[in-house]
């Protein structure tokens, strides 16, 4: 679904108010749930406000999954760095080389719920969810859906 709005630059408190619901694995929409089915599994709407998780847009995942893979990527970097400096001149290399690829795989697979729903909060913060597309939301019966089927009711 097209956004009616434009992108917005958002205030602090609003920014942080979002990513901070998301780090607790809560709707960055409105801080309630439940949004998860599990860890590996994510609910189509939240179960407080109703807004799809993916925004009813079906490449929405992409977005997290590329969020995931960077940030899994900068620990391992900065767990390399401190190892390196730490164990300087005896670096520990067979666990690097071995330890190394297990931990980002460890960290893509815990950092998945988190991600997606940072993901939505960025969408949200840049991209507000209106009452008209919450309504859409809520109604709209597919999964996912990137038109709007018709005028929203009137009040």
């Amino acid at each position: 679904m097209d956004s009616e709005t434009g992108l917005e630059f958002p205030g602090l408190v609003r920014t942080a108010r979002l990513f901070g619901r998301a780090l607790l694995l809560r709707c960055p929409n409105c801080g309630g749930g439940p949004v998860l089915k599990s860890w590996f599994a994510m609910r189509v709407r939240c179960g407080k406000c109703g807004i799809r998780l993916e925004r009813g847009e079906h490449d929405y995942f992409t977005g997290s999954m590329l969020f995931n893979y960077i940030v899994a990527g900068l620990l391992l970097l900065v767990a390399l760095a401190v190892t390196l400096i730490a164990s300087w001149p005896n670096v520990p290399w067979n666990i690097l080389q071995y330890g190394g690829p297990l931990a980002i795989v460890v960290a893509v697979v815990g950092l998945f719920p988190f991600s997606k729903l940072i993901w939505l909060a960025f969408d949200l913060m840049l991209r507000p969810v209106t009452p008209a597309e919450l309504d859409w939301h809520r109604a709209e019966a597919t999964e996912w859906s990137t038109e709007r089927s018709a005028a929203p009711p009137e009040p």
